[in-house]
């Protein structure tokens, strides 16, 4: 029975086996046919801000300079404060001459050192410091400013797409409508085949636009999403829509304001004044430094081998010192430093002057495009309803006969143009808009409680 209960074993287990391999690649073929559900996210402009803001490498990078200068403004106040020091010496002595001597000794000094007068060193240090900080705490700001208007750009073209891919698939629809009115004519033999034929083409023309239209519109979503720090296949719904938000202010109110407001010349300033506490710092190198200092000294030796008395806290010494130097000639190198400090500060007034001319060309050519979207608005309006009479009439006259075919295509061609014009036109005024907050250097808080 022993064979026969061994053959049984082998067969189970290769039963087994079987069922296994076979369950593990159902499992597999399910596990990777089945595709994964994306998360959704509910989103609207506001929304759009707070999670880019939020996510944003940037502004991330921008909180790390804050901390990093704000430890360096610490640094810089320290300097002025008193110097503890603590020191032990543990020495062993040997000496080798016509008599062997032997000694251990061991010292500890207690100090303190209080810089009484650095020549403008400390000061001009923590003047560069304070400066330092407060401008990284205007350029995060102005991350955040950025990192809004790329949300605002990437949703409002999201939205622009969005109408576009919705407007191909309407001209689509008007061209199958028109399509199956063809037939039905040429079938009676109302109408030429090179009719049919056109209006064939044309539906095949507007299908290939519709893609590539809704290929844009999946992009856009994308874009969206990466701008915002999600994965790129979060699906987005959205309640915006294409909007005219009034915007009242003259080209001279918004340059005034920015030019008042802006981080970057804010930043741009205070660099300045940084710059100028370099020099500072510079011609501190040819003042003198006082410092005062008192030490507290204990110590012990003895001749013997062994190291007794150790630590070393018998003899106490007390010393305080008034300590002061000042160097006559180094090379010239402190006038050296002196003359390149100088010079950093003649480019932090260029680079202050620069950001003005910047932000005065910014805000000129985002109020000026904003005008001019505007403008496209108001006329694109009055050319729609122009467009969509024109199909009207002449669809209505092709079904009676009296119309032509070639009248139909152009009119729905038209129609097509001016829906595009009008929604780019919406789009180009609310990008604008938003590009022109963000030259004007307007604060987040103001804008998205």
């Amino acid at each position: 029975n022993s064979p026969y209960i061994g053959q049984h074993i082998i067969r189970k287990f290769f039963a087994w086996a079987h069922l296994t391999a076979a369950l593990i690649f159902i499992f597999a073929a399910v596990l990777f046919t089945v595709p994964a559900f994306s998360s959704q996210l509910s989103l609207d402009l506001n929304r759009a801000y707070e999670i880019a803001i939020e996510n944003s490498k940037n502004i991330k990078a921008a909180e790390s300079d804050i901390a990093k200068a704000n430890e360096e403004r610490r640094q810089a106040h320290g300097a002025r404060g008193v110097t503890v020091t603590i020191e032990h010496d543990t020495a062993r002595i040997k000496y080798q001459n016509d008599t062997d001597v032997s000694a251990n000794s061991f010292q500890n000094v207690i100090s303190a050192t209080y810089p009484l007068y650095t020549g403008g060193l400390i000061e001009s240090s923590i003047a560069a410091a304070e400066y330092e900080l407060q401008s990284k705490k205007l350029s995060l700001e102005r991350s955040r400013q950025d990192v809004k208007l790329s949300a605002a750009t990437a949703f409002f073209t999201m939205l622009r797409t969005e109408d576009m891919a919705k407007l191909a698939s309407d001209a689509v629809e008007r061209l199958e409508v028109h399509l199956r009115n063809v037939e039905a004519q040429y079938r009676n033999g109302k109408v030429s085949k090179a009719d049919l034929l056109r209006s064939e083409v044309e539906l095949i023309n507007a299908r290939q636009e519709m893609g590539q239209a809704m290929s844009e519109h999946s992009v856009a979503v994308k874009n969206m999403n990466s701008v915002m720090g999600l994965p790129l296949d979060t699906e987005l719904s959205h309640d915006g829509k294409m909007s005219y938000r009034t915007f009242d202010d003259t080209l001279r109110q918004c340059l005034e304001h920015a030019l008042s407001h802006h981080p970057d010349i804010a930043v741009a300033e205070l660099l300045e004044k940084k710059a100028e506490a370099g020099i500072g710092i510079a011609k501190s190198e040819k003042k003198p430094k006082v410092t005062i200092a008192a030490s507290q000294t204990l110590l012990s030796a003895n001749m013997e081998d062994s190291l007794s008395n150790w630590p070393g806290l018998e003899d106490e010494n007390f010393e305080i010192l008034l300590h002061a130097e000042y160097t006559f000639s180094d090379g010239g190198v402190s006038s050296s430093k002196i003359r390149g400090a100088r010079e950093d500060l003649k480019k932090a007034v260029y680079n202050r002057e620069s950001a003005r001319d910047a932000i005065t060309m910014n805000v000129t050519q985002y109020f000026m495009e904003m005008e001019e979207a505007k403008s496209r608005i108001e006329t694109g309006h009055l050319a729609l309803d122009k467009a969509q009479e024109s199909y009207r009439i002449s669809l209505a006259r092709y079904r009676e006969g009296v119309g032509t075919n070639l009248d139909v295509l152009d009119a729905q061609t038209a129609l097509n143009q001016a829906n595009s014009n009008h929604t780019q036109a919406f789009c180009d005024y609310n990008i604008a808009l938003a590009r022109l907050e963000n030259a004007l250097g307007t604060p987040i808080a103001a804008k998205t409680k």
